[in-house]
C-alpha cells in the first residue's frame, strides 16, 4: 500500500508539472508610445524600450488601442496609421486628406468589434483654380476598415475632441466636446445628455478638454477627465459599459491634462505640471507630486495598478509607485510624444 500511494503521489506531482507546463502563459504588460519619428515600445517590468519601429515621421496628436489589443492606430490628424501589436508592424495607412480636400481629424475612436474608425473631422474643400474655400460644418466620419472607405458623415456640433464607443450598444456613440451628446448611427439623430457649456437650469458652465484617451484594453471601461467650473474642479466619468455619466466634486484644484482610473477603480491618477492621486469616490486629493521633467500629458497604469506611467514629456517618460507615489525612474525616448497606451499580452 505504501508503494501504491507513493506511486500515485508523484503522477499527481508529474500532472500538476504537465498543467503547468502547457497553461497559457500570463499575459505581460507593454507600453506601446508613438513618438514623432516612430513607434517605441516598452516592457513594464523592466521599464526600458525593447523595440524600436521608425515607420513614419509625423506630429501624433492621440492614439486608441482597437477592443481586442491586435491593432493601435495614430492620429496624424491628416492621416491613420495602423500597427499590428503583435509583429510591431506598420501594416496601412489611411490618408484622408487630399489638395483640394483637407480632413483634420480632432478625435476618433475605433469601434468595438475593429471594423471601423469613427473620427470627428474638420472638412475644408476647394475648387481647382478658385480663391475660396469651403468649410464644411463639422463631421462624424465613419470609415469602413476593410473596404478602406468612408461609408457614413453626420454633421455633429463643434469642437468634439473625444469619441467613445459604448461596449454594449454598437448602435450609438458618445461625443464629447462643449457638451456631451448621444449619436445614433443609424441616422445621425443627436441627444444632449450632459451640459458643460451649457448646464441645465442652475448649473455652472464648465470647461472641458479631452485630447488624451489613457484607457487599455481589458480595464473598466470607464473614462475620467477633469473638468472646470468657475468654482471648483469635477471629474467626468463616463461608463463605457453602461453609457452612464457621474460626476465627482474634487476637494482641490489642479490644472491636469489627462487621467487614468486605477484598474480595482478606486483611484484617479492625473497629470500636468503635477502628478496627483485621487479617491475615485469622494475626490479627495491623497498625494501630489510636483514633476521634475515638467508638463506631461498622458498617464497610463500597469494591469496589476501598482505601477503609473506619467508622459510622454517630451522625451521621456517618468515611472511612479502607486502606492507610495515616490518616482522609480525615467524612461528615454527616441524623439518627443504625447501619447502612451499599456496593451497586455
Amino acid at each position: 500500500m505504501k508503494h501504491r500511494s507513493l506511486g500515485i503521489l508523484a503522477m499527481v506531482f508529474v500532472l500538476c508539472a504537465l498543467a503547468g507546463a502547457f497553461s497559457p502563459a500570463e499575459a505581460k504588460d507593454f507600453l506601446f508610445v508613438p513618438v514623432s519619428n516612430a513607434l517605441q515600445i516598452v516592457d513594464c517590468d523592466t521599464d526600458t524600450v525593447v523595440k524600436t519601429v521608425p515607420a513614419y515621421n509625423d506630429y501624433i496628436m492621440s492614439a486608441a488601442p482597437s477592443a481586442d489589443g491586435k491593432r493601435y492606430y495614430l492620429n496624424a490628424q491628416h492621416s491613420v496609421y495602423v500597427f499590428d501589436t503583435a509583429t510591431h508592424q506598420l501594416i496601412d495607412t489611411f490618408r484622408l486628406s487630399s489638395d483640394l480636400n483637407r480632413v483634420t481629424i480632432l478625435g476618433f475612436a475605433v469601434s468595438e468589434d475593429g471594423g471601423k474608425l469613427y473620427l470627428s473631422c474638420s472638412i475644408t474643400k476647394k475648387k481647382q483654380n478658385v480663391p475660396k474655400l469651403n468649410v464644411l460644418p463639422p463631421q462624424l466620419l465613419v470609415f469602413d476598415i476593410p473596404s478602406k472607405q468612408v461609408v457614413q458623415s453626420f454633421e455633429i456640433p463643434y469642437c468634439v475632441s473625444g469619441v467613445f464607443t459604448l461596449r454594449n450598444d454598437p448602435n450609438h456613440l458618445m461625443l464629447v466636446g462643449l457638451d456631451i451628446h448621444k449619436i445614433q448611427l443609424s441616422d445621425g439623430k443627436l441627444e444632449k445628455v450632459f451640459g458643460f457649456l451649457h448646464p441645465d437650469a442652475g448649473g455652472e458652465p464648465a470647461n472641458n478638454f479631452i485630447i488624451w484617451y489613457n484607457q487599455s484594453p481589458g480595464d473598466p471601461g470607464i473614462f475620467v477627465n477633469a473638468y472646470y467650473t468657475p468654482s471648483a474642479m469635477y471629474f467626468l466619468n463616463l461608463d463605457r459599459n453602461t453609457g452612464e455619466i457621474k460626476s465627482v466634486k474634487a476637494s482641490d484644484i489642479f490644472m491636469l491634462y489627462s487621467c487614468v482610473l486605477s484598474p480595482d477603480k478606486k483611484y484617479v491618477y492625473a497629470a500636468m505640471d503635477d502628478v496627483v492621486k485621487f479617491d475615485a469616490q469622494t475626490g479627495a486629493t491623497i498625494k501630489s507630486v510636483t514633476l521634475e521633467r515638467g508638463t506631461s500629458y498622458a498617464v497610463s497604469i500597469t494591469s496589476d495598478g501598482k505601477k503609473l506611467y506619467v508622459g510622454p514629456s517630451g522625451t521621456d517618460i517618468t515611472v511612479f509607485d502607486t502606492e507610495t507615489m515616490t518616482q522609480l525612474g525615467t524612461i528615454p525616448l527616441e524623439a518627443d510624444g504625447v501619447a502612451v497606451h499599456r496593451i497586455s499580452q
